[in-house]
């Protein structure tokens, strides 16, 4: 099992996530899935490690990442490229060549493999819900059952919300409800919808929390403490470094929620010492404060700059309002605290509180606050120690 910090993990490198898996598998029987997890605590990786063992399970299976995605003709053209290109994509074109699509598809060609390279024509692609539906129609008329999973969802929909007010409110409204008829009339397709801010959170802000009443939610959260130890313990197996049970204790503690990615980073720092092992906890503390300075702040500064990214200012700049605040106290604020901190930004009382609810419903799905006894505070203290160093006025 390799020291893994900027990849998503795969093969040996996955380490656990057995139970979720499980269950996930066991959901699908019978439902599509929205799995809602907070960013950097294994989602991608637990996802690939599905498709690749989705025939174990009867299925066929692709992943895609539609973060980037411009529009809904990119994103249906991704979803065909996608499965086309994947091993299995042959008897699928098979079953598609000779229908409109083959007139809509310009060039075709074969891979390594049995996958295609597809581009299509610039006028007929732009019929994506056609297109859409093409595909899941063909997919169902294979044998087997087929697993399309999609990363990051809820962040091309936003994008399709800052179009402009409107007109974007009136597009996402349009694509997700066509997302959810495919998902009611191919049930031999299942879905896994997945992003680091929730879909349903989306829905509700758009009021069409019926969009998304067919998906059965599953949620992946931090490490329990026992996986946790399991995965220092292999790491220091691994690469031969001694840490002993306090220490690992005391990695958790630093970290305070225990997410593969940033228990990696710490175990990263620790190799890299040129001092004598084993590990101290005043080396841990050591490693903590390197991975907070300067230097190193990529590796939390995207928390800030993915708020701008999915919310749009001006929501981005009142989420970060709220969180200036709740850092300088690590016991948390209370919501009236927050409210207080909102109402220079947003006069109306009414709108205000809407404007929280709809933020910290945000914020917690997104893996920033918690709520814990009626107060707000970071859910990751790592996070927060960043934050009071490196954002909060």
């Amino acid at each position: 099992m390799r020291n893994v910090t900027g990849q998503v993990a795969r093969g040996d490198d996955f380490f656990d996530r057995e139970s979720e898996q499980a269950r996930y598998w066991r959901d699908l029987e019978t439902d599509n899935l929205l799995l809602l997890a907070p960013r950097r605590v294994g989602k991608t990786s637990l996802m690939q490690r599905m498709r690749e063992t989705a025939a174990d399970h009867g299925y066929q299976a692709v992943f895609l990442d539609v973060s980037d995605a411009g529009d809904e003709s990119a994103f249906v053209r991704r979803l065909y490229t996608t499965v086309l290109e994947s091993d299995l994509g042959e008897g699928l074109w098979n079953r598609v060549k000779d229908s409109w699509l083959g007139k809509t598809i310009t060039r075709v060609k074969k891979i390594g493999g049995a996958g295609f390279s597809i581009e299509f024509d610039a006028a007929g692609s732009t019929d994506w819900t056609r297109l859409g539906r093409e595909l899941a129609d063909a997919l169902s008329q294979l044998d087997g059952r087929w697993l399309i999973q999609i990363d990051e969802l809820p962040v091309f929909v936003l994008k399709l919300l800052q179009i402009n007010h409107d007109a974007g409110r009136i597009q996402a409204r349009e694509f997700l409800y066509w997302m959810r008829r495919l998902r009611l009339d191919y049930p031999k397709v299942r879905w896994m919808l997945a992003g680091s801010i929730g879909l349903d959170t989306v829905a509700a802000r758009l009021n069409m929390a019926d969009v998304v009443n067919d998906l059965h939610i599953v949620q992946l959260d931090a490490y329990a403490p026992a996986a946790a130890h399991g995965l220092l313990l292999a790491l220091s197996r691994e690469y031969q470094i001694d840490l002993s049970e306090p220490v690992r204790n005391h990695i958790l503690t630093r970290v305070g929620w225990p997410v593969p990615y940033y228990l990696q980073l710490i175990f990263h720092e620790l190799r890299n010492l040129d001092e004598a092992w084993p590990i101290t906890a005043v080396q841990v503390d050591n490693a903590v404060e390197r991975l907070l300075d300067p230097a190193r702040r990529n590796y939390f500064d995207y928390w800030r700059q993915r708020l701008h990214d999915e919310l749009g200012r001006p929501d981005s700049d009142h989420a970060i309002v709220l969180l200036n605040a709740v850092c300088r106290d690590p016991g948390g604020v209370s919501r009236d605290t927050l409210s207080q901190t909102l109402a220079p930004h947003v006069d109306d009382a009414d709108a205000r509180a809407d404007k929280l609810r709809y933020l910290l419903d945000v914020l917690q799905g997104d893996g920033y606050l918690v709520e814990y006894e009626k107060r707000w505070r970071f859910r990751f203290p790592l996070l927060r120690e960043f934050w009071l160093l490196r954002v909060a006025p």
